[in-house]
């Protein structure tokens, strides 16, 4: 399957935003909307995602690949500057009219100019060919200021390889992918599969219903967030990493 055909792939998903669907409330509550088996997926390494991001609060910040803009619309509140940036130009329209405060554009990275103190790449490398790879993560370290990071979420080898991808990780692959540009200063491993996943995605949502009590829902994530939220190289879905450029030291060195 060539490139643009796995392009296409991901581009004609987007006839709808269904990165919106999952959501985490502010009350705690885990809402799906509908049936969606990732939901919960996606709503763990979100959150996981916000959650770090809002920690370090970088000063600007660029989502590369950035779709319809849900992570743009998840920490907008919080860092100052934000930008999205991706080929898609349907996604980029669902993320223009959900976030009118922020800065999309719809190019490749490459012909980016302006550096940033974060780059997010969130399930974003699997998409990026072999022969594409090197000059992509060199183009990324064109992009982020001299001490700034990158923090990239990609799924694991745990997952079967999905039609849309070119590859899943392991924490070596990745290191060794971002090893001629960036150092990796820290490792998550999140959304532990197995029969307690398989128990708490059926209880929110499956074919027969989809959970709507609020206490109920506060109870599933409550239990998701001790037996299932965090997970190891065995069992996680997905790895998430801060690396930073080459030749400048971790913020707590």
């Amino acid at each position: 399957m060539t490139s643009t055909a796995k392009y296409c792939l991901q581009d004609a998903q987007y006839e709808f935003p269904y990165h919106y669907l999952p959501q985490l409330e502010r009350d705690v509550t885990v809402r799906l909307g509908r049936y969606l088996p990732w939901g919960l997926d996606y709503v763990t390494y979100m959150t996981f995602i916000g959650d770090l991001l809002r920690e370090r609060r970088p000063e600007s910040l660029l989502d590369v690949g950035c779709g319809d803009g849900r992570l743009a619309h998840l920490v907008k509140a919080d860092i100052p500057n934000v930008c999205g940036v991706d080929l898609s130009e349907r996604a980029i329209a669902f993320a223009r009219a959900f976030n009118p405060d922020v800065d999309f554009i719809c190019a490749d990275i490459s012909t980016l100019t302006r550096r940033y103190a974060c780059l997010t790449l969130i399930e974003v490398l699997e998409h990026i060919s072999d022969e594409a790879m090197e000059g992509f993560v060199q183009t990324l370290s064109e992009l982020v200021e001299d001490d700034g990071h990158v923090l990239i979420s990609v799924p694991t080898v745990n997952l079967p390889l999905n039609k849309k991808h070119y590859r899943h990780y392991d924490r070596e692959l990745l290191e060794a992918t971002l090893a001629p540009h960036f150092v990796v200063d820290q490792y998550w491993w999140l959304y532990r599969r197995g029969i307690w996943e398989r128990c708490i995605t059926s209880a929110l949502a499956n074919r027969a219903f989809i959970l709507n009590l609020k206490p109920l829902q506060r109870m599933i994530w409550r239990i998701h967030k001790r037996l299932t939220y965090h997970a190891d190289a065995a069992s996680g879905a997905h790895l998430v990493c801060w690396a930073r450029r080459k030749g400048h030291r971790g913020r707590d060195a």
